[in-house]
């Protein structure tokens, strides 16, 4: 892998943790999922002129990943209400790749001991991090659940947008469908429900919010991009350097403190998801 790939990869990994640093941060961690829908989906419709369309037989997928993606926006917005970002965004962006392969190994498609070897370290940071939250007792261990759900909903998002993207022909059109479509059920909850208070804080807020959203798709399109000139697996190992930056920016941006153990929990994770896509 060339340098110029390596640093655009770390690039795509910083903006990755960044628009997370952007919903934590925020006053109202739904609204700011919601403006980072609408920020990833409106940079996708200036792409999709310029696209195919997807197969027909690829519909189903993007309707069940756009339900998964529901389901995941409430649930990182839970997550953040009670987790910091250093805890939170850790266990979701580490324990996802790890429960996606161990469904993929229920469907017959074993790991390897490198993929286990990954299981292990992952499953470690974890419960150095659960054993970190229980002496601290700062959230407690409902920071933990949160954070496992929303990686469980990752997983679901994950596997539907891995076949989908497969039975559609062209990746880079079925990823824009994606953020595109992903504004609609989460603004229509929203708005639904809380209509003008929604609008209000839009106004405040559209330039960080949205600009997160782009960030997520241009940290998206870089990944996609790469993985069309590098092996895949390298790719995806070093996206996970986004933990790392994760932890950098909650210090820098949000006061979090970061102890011995939770600094060791973090690399524990980063390695087994590193393992896990390399194995």
């Amino acid at each position: 892998m060339s340098g110029q790939i390596i640093f655009l990869v770390l690039g795509a990994a910083l903006l990755h943790a960044s628009w997370n640093i952007i919903v934590k941060g925020g006053a109202n961690k739904l609204y700011e999922s919601a403006m980072n829908a609408l920020g990833g989906g409106l940079g996708a419709l200036c792409l999709l002129p310029f696209l195919p369309l997807p197969d027909k037989n690829t519909w189903g997928f993007l309707a069940l990943s756009c339900c998964c993606h529901l389901a995941y926006y409430l649930c990182i917005t839970a997550a953040y209400k009670v987790a910091d970002l250093s805890l939170g965004y850790t266990i979701m962006r580490g324990t996802a790749p790890m429960l996606t392969a161990l469904v993929l190994c229920v469907l017959d498609v074993p790991l390897s001991l490198a993929g286990w070897g990954g299981v292990l370290l992952l499953c470690s940071g974890i419960l150095t991090l659960a054993l970190e939250q229980q002496v601290s007792r700062k959230a407690g261990l409902k920071g933990i659940f949160y954070s496992l759900r929303t990686a469980f909903v990752i997983m679901g998002y994950t596997l539907a947008d891995g076949y989908g993207a497969r039975a559609s022909g062209d990746g880079l059109s079925y990823a824009c469908w994606i953020f595109f479509l992903n504004i609609l059920p989460l603004h229509c909850y929203v708005l639904g429900r809380y209509g003008k208070d929604y609008l209000h804080y839009l106004r405040k807020r559209a330039v960080v919010g949205i600009g997160g959203g782009l960030a997520g798709l241009g940290s998206y399109g870089v990944a996609i991009w790469a993985m069309t000139v590098a092996p895949i697996a390298l790719v995806a190992a070093l996206r996970e350097s986004s933990v790392i930056f994760g932890m950098f920016l909650a210090v820098i941006f949000l006061g979090e403190k970061l102890s011995p153990v939770r600094v060791l929990a973090i690399l524990l994770v980063m390695g087994g998801a590193v393992m896990l896509h390399l194995g």
